[in-house]
């Protein structure tokens, strides 16, 4: 069996990220949807905090996408920087928000480091 790269499981995080954060903010959408989306998010609050959710989603899935490529061209460095962001992002998230996906960053962050450091 085949075993599934970081960047996979980075971009399955990337959507979930975004299905979890529809299914927590739907009733934000909900009312941003009944009212114009020029200039609708302000810089603070639940539309602001929603806006964040959702953007980090297609980012997280970006990333995957790139290291996955890096993966596949066997680009050590490449793999060794996002594991060492990964990790530190997911530490310091999960330091923040224990109850959240930021350990998640961890566990993929860590396997990047070992395999990349692996050679």
């Amino acid at each position: 069996m085949k075993r599934r790269s970081a960047g996979f499981w980075l971009q399955v995080v990337g959507i979930g990220h975004g299905a979890i954060g529809a299914v927590i903010y739907r009733d934000v959408f909900a009312d941003m949807a009944h009212r114009s989306l020029v200039n609708s998010v302000p810089d603070r609050g639940d539309r602001a905090a929603a806006f964040w959710f959702m953007a980090a989603a297609p980012a997280l899935w970006m990333g995957g996408r790139l290291l996955r490529s890096a993966e596949e061209h066997k680009d050590i460095p490449a793999q060794r920087a996002a594991g060492a962001v990964l990790t530190a992002v997911g530490v310091t998230g999960t330091a923040a928000m224990p109850k959240s996906g930021f350990p998640t960053l961890v566990g993929i962050g860590g396997l990047l480091l070992r395999r990349s450091l692996r050679g």
